[in-house]
C-alpha cells in the first residue's frame, strides 16, 4: 500500500521525467543522383524531425571538388560526439562541411556556413584541469 509520501515521490518523478525534453533535429539524407533534393533545400518540407537523445544536431555536406559545388552527399542527423563541430575539410576529391548546433531544429541551413547558435561553453563541464608541470611556453610566460 502506498503512503502519501510515496504518492508525492511518484508524482515528482513523473513531473521530472515529463519535463525533460529531447533535442529535436531534422534527420534526412541525399545522395548524388537522387531526384528529391528537399533534404538539402527545404528540410521542413521533409517532415523528418527526430526527438534525439544526443547532444548535437548535425549537417555533413560533401561536395565534389570537380565539378566544384556539386553535392555528392548530404546528411542531417543528431550525434553525441560529432567528428568535427564546425569546419570544412578538403581533399583531392571532396570538400566536406561539418556543422553542429545545440538547439531545436537548428540544423536547417544548407550546411555551407557555420551554425550561429552554438554555445561555445556547451559541454564545458566535462573539461578538467590537471595540475602538472609547466610547459616550455607556460614557464616562459611566468619569467616575464
Amino acid at each position: 500500500m502506498l503512503t502519501n509520501t510515496n504518492y508525492c515521490l511518484a508524482f515528482l518523478l513523473l513531473l521530472v521525467t515529463c519535463s525533460v525534453t529531447a533535442l529535436r533535429c531534422y534527420t534526412c539524407s541525399y545522395t548524388n543522383g537522387g531526384l528529391d533534393k528537399s533534404c538539402i533545400l527545404d528540410p521542413e518540407s521533409t517532415h523528418k524531425i527526430t526527438n534525439c537523445s544526443k547532444m548535437y544536431c548535425i549537417i555533413v555536406r560533401q561536395e565534389l571538388v570537380h565539378p566544384a559545388g556539386q553535392v555528392a552527399s548530404f546528411i542531417r542527423d543528431c550525434q553525441d560526439k560529432p567528428l568535427y563541430l564546425n569546419t570544412v575539410k578538403t581533399d583531392a576529391t571532396f570538400k566536406t562541411y561539418h556543422r553542429s548546433c545545440t538547439s531545436d531544429l537548428c540544423n536547417d541551413s544548407d550546411g555551407t556556413h557555420a551554425a550561429t547558435n552554438v554555445d561555445p561553453n556547451f559541454g564545458a563541464a566535462a573539461n578538467m584541469i590537471i595540475k602538472g608541470k609547466l610547459s616550455y611556453y607556460g614557464a616562459k610566460a611566468y619569467k616575464n
